[in-house]
């Protein structure tokens, strides 16, 4: 049976799209914009003509890995969700297209195993812009709104290679990935009301 057929029954959490700000992400992660968050680092070699910014409180488990996806059109349906507890995973779009981030609060510090459906929130992330998650934090992996778009990601090794060596698309728990099946494990299907 293939997987709109298992799901076609269950219920469905529509999801708008909103354009991402310092303020509504914050619950979720750190904004990264034009501006410098935590400005005020003093290094005088370009004193007056730059404005340098603390570090970004970015962890993960060494090694830490940069690397870029290009991300297309898909299916509207976000199926999947994953947290890491060991790593505050970045994102950032390049080039002139958004994209959109599926972002759940963290529910660890509830002791939950499963994101708080009321708290799952799609957010459109401006060209050139991007978010520094929380640990914990929920999400799906970056999703095209129209045209493609490139995405740098700062992620660990370890968990860059369990999800690359995983035989087919399922749940997983292995290492800092934790990664579960939205329909499967909840009963809900979400939709991100792609403009």
């Amino acid at each position: 049976m293939s997987f709109a057929l298992e799901t076609s029954a269950i219920p469905t959490l529509r999801l708008p799209v909103i354009d991402a700000t310092r303020e509504n992400i914050a619950d979720y992660g750190l904004f990264i914009g034009t501006d410098v968050p935590n400005s005020g680092l003093n290094i005088p070699f370009y004193a007056g003509t730059v404005v340098e910014g603390h570090n970004l409180p970015f962890v993960c488990s060494p090694p830490a890995v940069v690397r870029t996806a290009q991300v297309f059109k898909r299916s509207n349906e976000v199926r999947w969700l994953e947290r890491h507890m060991d790593m505050t995973q970045v994102f950032i779009g390049l080039g002139s297209a958004p994209f959109v981030m599926v972002l759940g609060k963290p529910t660890h510090e509830r002791l939950l195993d499963v994101p708080d459906l009321e708290h799952v929130r799609a957010f459109k992330i401006t060209p050139g812009h991007g978010i520094l998650l929380k640990r914990g934090t929920w999400h799906d992996f970056p999703m095209a709104c129209a045209d493609s778009v490139t995405v740098l990601t700062m992620n660990s090794d370890e968990v860059v290679k369990a999800l690359a060596n995983v035989e087919k698309a399922e749940e997983m728990n292995v290492g800092d990935v934790f990664k579960i099946d939205i329909p499967r494990r909840l009963g809900r299907r979400l939709i991100v009301d792609i403009p």
